[in-house]
């Protein structure tokens, strides 16, 4: 059986990036809207909670924040646990590619030919130990 989900969201928040001993741990959360039903005035919006590891992690980290559009491929996983006696249960999405959905806000400096994305969107997430 395959378990690959594919979102395309706007992060909550600014991505948190912190260290399991050496390896990089990026925790955020996207909003993802549905589209829109007949006659509705917005559309509804799904929130996932996403964790990436490794390059990834430092990439999402280094290159999102707050707002900004994002497209993740990855794995659901799903956890239960215990809160206040209460149990409780949990889907994330582990994030094993990172893709830009469109161009980048430009930020105060850039020009249209230094912000160009000249690779489709795509993070090559191979672990090859060079992030660029």
């Amino acid at each position: 059986m395959t378990n690959i989900v594919i979102e395309t969201g706007r992060l909550t928040a600014d991505p948190e990036l912190r260290y399991t001993g050496e390896t990089p741990l990026c925790k955020f959360r996207i909003a993802v809207d549905r589209p829109k039903k007949k006659g509705a005035d917005k559309p509804e919006t799904d929130f996932f909670n996403c964790t990436a590891w490794n390059h990834n992690a430092e990439f999402i980290n280094d290159m999102f924040s707050k707002g900004e559009m994002i497209t993740v491929v990855g794995n659901l996983r799903s956890s239960t646990f215990e809160k206040n006696g209460e149990k409780r249960s949990s889907v994330e999405i582990k994030v094993n590619e990172v893709h830009f959905p469109g161009t980048r806000r430009k930020t105060e400096g850039e020009n249209n030919s230094e912000n160009a994305d000249n690779n489709g969107g795509f993070y090559d997430s191979t672990d090859s130990g060079v992030l660029f």
